[in-house]
């Protein structure tokens, strides 16, 4: 199909700073608007992000993030060299080549979610406020000010604050390996979901940690088990995602997190629980950190990730610990890195104080509450259908499958890259080859159209190698 010519884009009106929907939002919404009529129709090729921005009185890159929210929708597509244009109420064209390799392997969110226009308008701030002050190095446990923020959000969410004291970290991950640098020697027993997030076994590895693991349902892990392993063996940590476990999607019971919480309490043991989107409803209604459901938990360290709700590129995090151990946590960050960026810490601290986080929260929770209901449903019809079993979830960026009985793991993953579709392969969920015959699939990034393409591509891997010579399964 020819392009038509360039898209009359007189109506658009104008564009309002003042409310808390971010500019390119604005934008994005309002030209999703003119597709979806019909006046800009399939094929019609939009003004430069240049012309339209001068048009506006925006900057350019607002524009462009406006296009970017259009094409994860599936309403335009941008092609190298020639702009970008409109697909269609449906797709008419295509937001990706159907040759293109699909990575079904990863979690974060789609820049169009970052809320850009929010952030520059508190760095200009910042910057005019303190200029090259803002640079200036800081307390390695973190901002002051941001840390009373937090503290206060946190209270006010229902965590028993109590001695616990909030350091701030260069992302959640950096929080979990000085806990464990600071609190683990090796040979120490540390138990964990199955599966689990592959991040935190390659950090036990490094520590020469000695790892259990207990099999994680749909309310969580079983209770008696947990406490049954606790008594059998000398563990030093419990590692825990009670909310949107990566990667089941699972949420742990009330029970669960009460009969878990109160087994580690008694025995002295480090409940460590990892947290990215609790307090987001994905259909199921709004997970609760298992922190601020428990009360009497002495030894409850809470580590929280902005990564997947804010911009992975910010690169903070935070954990709320009882003060013996935030001390040592900050005494570890002293030694490894000095301090978290200060400029970006005030930038986050602006944004939860001045209401921000509120209005961004509640505009990606209706984001991922359709995302995900789509994907579960897709990947059921899909996979389910071609022998996989979906586990059973309440949210998060991507779903945890069996694959069909018999089928060679290795053979089936060859030839996925084969087929142009990168998963994530189960035995990278455990330190065994226990979740191997599992897979790890993402679908946050995705356009619905691509998310079902890449679900196909899945099946027909999983025919090959079904039909595949045994001596070829290797």
């Amino acid at each position: 199909m020819q392009p038509r010519a360039e898209a009359p884009l007189s109506e658009l009106g104008h564009l309002e700073r003042s409310l808390s929907t971010p500019l390119y939002v604005q934008l994005g919404e309002r030209l999703a608007a003119e597709i979806r009529s019909g006046r800009l129709g399939a094929g019609m090729k939009l003004p430069s992000a240049r012309s339209l921005s001068k048009r506006l009185g925006i900057t350019a890159v607002t524009v462009s993030e406006a296009f970017r929210w259009l094409r994860e929708r599936g309403l335009a597509v941008s092609r190298v060299g020639s702009g970008t244009y409109v697909s269609g109420p449906r797709g008419v064209l295509s937001a990706s080549s159907s040759g293109a390799f699909l990575h079904l392997d990863r979690r974060e969110p789609p820049p169009s979610l970052f809320p850009a226009d929010a952030v520059r308008q508190i760095m200009d701030r910042i910057l005019e406020e303190d200029g090259g002050e803002a640079f200036a190095y800081g307390d390695a446990g973190g901002d002051s000010s941001l840390k009373e923020v937090l503290a206060a959000e946190l209270s006010a969410g229902g965590f028993a604050l109590g001695d616990a004291e909030v350091v701030i970290f260069s992302g959640a991950q950096q929080a979990l390996s000085l806990l464990l640098r600071a609190w683990l020697q090796r040979g120490d027993w540390v138990l964990v979901e199955r599966p689990t997030y592959p991040g935190m076994l390659r950090l036990l590895q490094q520590a020469g940690a000695r790892v259990e693991a207990v099999d994680v349902g749909p309310e969580g892990p079983d209770p008696d088990r947990v406490e049954a392993l606790l008594a059998a063996r000398p563990f030093r940590l419990v590692y825990a995602m009670p909310a949107y476990h990566n990667p089941t999607g699972a949420c742990w019971s009330g029970s669960c997190k009460q009969r878990v919480a109160a087994a580690c309490s008694a025995r002295g043991v480090l409940l460590v629980e990892d947290d990215a989107l609790s307090g987001l409803d994905f259909g199921h209604g709004r997970a609760r950190a298992l922190a601020a459901s428990v009360t009497g938990c002495s030894s409850l360290v809470y580590v929280r990730s902005f990564s997947m709700i804010l911009m992975p590129g910010f690169r903070l995090g935070f954990c709320l610990a009882p003060r013996a151990v935030a001390n040592t946590l900050k005494r570890a960050k002293e030694q490894a890195d000095l301090l978290t960026s200060g400029f970006f810490q005030r930038v986050l601290c602006r944004f939860l104080a001045e209401g921000h986080m509120g209005r961004h929260l509640r505009y990606i929770e209706t984001y991922y509450r359709d995302l995900y209901r789509r994907a579960v449903d897709a990947a059921r019809e899909t996979l389910g259908g071609a022998g996989f079993t979906i586990a059973p979830g309440q949210g998060g960026p991507s779903l945890w499958c069996r694959l069909p009985a018999g089928l060679p793991p290795a053979t089936f993953f060859r030839e996925c890259i084969r087929a142009g579709v990168g998963v994530v392969q189960g035995q990278e969920y455990s330190l065994d080859q226990s979740t191997a015959d599992g897979m790890g699939i993402a679908f946050s990034r995705l356009h619905r159209e691509d998310w079902i393409e890449g679900l196909r591509r899945i099946a027909r891997a999983a025919r090959t190698a079904a039909a595949a010579p045994s001596g070829s399964r290797i």
